[in-house]
């Protein structure tokens, strides 16, 4: 038995090699299937039509690929192509099917196998120019306390003429720039943006836009009450005196977000009664405030009554 083994030894070990290297050549021939989603874009000879919708915007096509090649398989940037000719000149609905010969594959041993959906189906509309206005899509807000001031808002161009469906631009009363981001602003600021337009839409001129958008401080009131209300006097002045009310209550207008840091405490509401005679007065109360703060109304009055040491 052992002899046997080692008759023609040689010529066991190159046929087993052989063997072993034939199989790895039948693995890597081996076709294996892989499905992907490939992009479908429809070419238009007819330049008065344009396509309102279409039913799908990729279609899933299963390859059959040698091992081998799989590689240019993953990393191929495919696509779909389909042409609708000079010959399609009214709108309406239009069937076309999607052809294996329509996909550009990176490997002539690829083989399309199999696509979904077959047919694809689509709307086309008369193609129209239209001039619409734009505006501007303002995104998040200001820091608190301030607005944006909608009245002064500028746009360079502020309309544009756009061409697409008649259908779709019917529809239309205004197109929108890219989104314009807000959050956190306190100041007024310029940007240059382009337009963020709908499917099957585009303009029909250079789409940048100057946009100004002025950030102001917003404008509030608010209502302050029970300030107690102090006595300025020299130091030889009067020392007995009442006051009615002691304390008043008044509504301050100005910055939003300076009310809001304002707090009752630090308020100064005083009388002064350094010059005044014995006997009864009526006196506004004066008010120290920030600047930009203002009393809404008139300052409140108080009764000051000075009796004679």
């Amino acid at each position: 038995m052992i002899q046997w083994f080692y008759r023609d030894l040689g010529l066991k070990l190159i046929a087993l090699f052989l063997a072993v290297g034939l199989w790895y050549y039948a693995v890597g021939e081996e076709g294996i299937e892989v499905t992907r989603s490939v992009p479908l874009e429809i070419e238009l000879k007819n330049e008065q039509m344009s396509i309102l919708k279409k039913s799908v915007e990729a279609v899933q096509v299963t390859f059959l690929a040698p091992r081998a090649v799989l590689s240019e398989l993953t990393v191929a940037e495919l696509k779909a192509k389909h042409t609708i000719g000079q010959d399609v000149k009214t709108a309406g609905d239009y069937s076309f099917r999607v052809e294996a010969g329509a996909i550009e594959l990176p490997d002539p041993q690829i083989r399309v196998v199999g696509i979904d959906p077959e047919v694809v189906h689509v709307t086309l509309d008369e193609l129209i120019v239209q001039k619409l206005k734009i505006q501007p899509n303002l995104v998040g807000d200001p820091a608190f306390g301030y607005t944006v001031d909608q009245g002064e808002i500028q746009l360079n161009p502020n309309a544009i003429l756009i061409g697409g469906p008649k259908g779709q631009l019917e529809q239309l009363d205004a197109v929108q720039t890219e989104p314009i981001d807000l959050v956190g602003r306190i100041r007024s600021f310029r940007r240059t943006v382009t337009l963020d337009l709908p499917p099957n839409v585009k303009p029909m001129s250079e789409a940048m836009i100057d946009v100004y958008i002025p950030i102001r401080e917003e404008l509030g009131e608010k209502t302050f009450e029970n300030i107690p209300v102090k006595v300025m006097r020299t130091p030889d002045g009067p020392e007995r005196l009442t006051i009615e009310p002691s304390s008043i209550s008044f509504a301050l207008k100005g910055s939003v977000a300076q009310l809001e840091r304002l707090i009752p405490e630090k308020i100064l509401a005083y009388v002064d009664v350094s010059e005044l005679p014995a006997g009864e007065h009526r006196s506004p109360v004066k008010l120290f405030l920030p600047e930009g703060v203002n009393l809404k109304d008139e300052a409140p009055g108080v009764t000051i009554q000075i009796r004679k040491g």
